[in-house]
């Protein structure tokens, strides 16, 4: 269904501010600066939001730790606040996959639908365990993210290269 994907035309409004996209939320996130938000909310939906947020620099600092977040925030509010959409992923079964994006985004979007569509669903104890499931998976993820991060700025270069190697060789 063209409905469950980020890209689909879908208004709705995160915190007062009208979106047209999940993809247009999620990529006006990555903005440090507000006129650089509104020059990719004014991108619509679509490749060129896409394309508009690829342009964003400086990406805000904490990014790679919250963009798995934002994809949910987006997606939540879509979901919740269009009910035509609510109605297609809450009947939808089983896995939800993707596969036009890069494997990580493939992955992630379907786990997040998964999450919203039992939070919406609330059918009972196979719907919390995916909350729960997909929840633990979205924390561990900004939760490395954000250690990296940290290091990244804290660290002497050539310190933060040994123990990110020690990290991922431990991994």
């Amino acid at each position: 269904h063209n409905e469950l994907d980020n890209f689909d035309p879908c208004k709705f409004t995160v915190n007062g501010v009208e979106y047209y996209s999940a993809e247009n939320y999620f990529q006006c996130q990555k903005a440090t600066t507000p006129e650089d938000h509104e020059r990719v909310r004014q991108a619509g939906s679509g490749v060129a939001v896409w394309s508009a947020g690829l342009r964003v620099n400086p990406l805000r600092s904490d990014w790679e730790s919250i963009k798995v977040e934002q994809m949910y925030i987006g997606n939540k509010a879509k979901f919740e606040q269009n009910p035509r959409w609510a109605n297609i992923l809450c009947e939808s079964v089983g896995r939800i996959t993707f596969r036009a994006s890069t494997s990580f985004w493939n992955g992630w979007n379907g786990l997040l639908l998964e999450r919203i569509r039992a939070e919406l669903r609330h059918n009972g104890i196979e719907d919390d365990k995916t909350v729960m499931r997909v929840k633990k998976m979205m924390e561990q993820y900004a939760n490395d993210h954000r250690e990296i991060e940290t290091n990244m700025v804290t660290l002497p270069r050539n310190s933060f290269i040994k123990w990110f190697a020690d990290k991922t060789s431990s991994s």
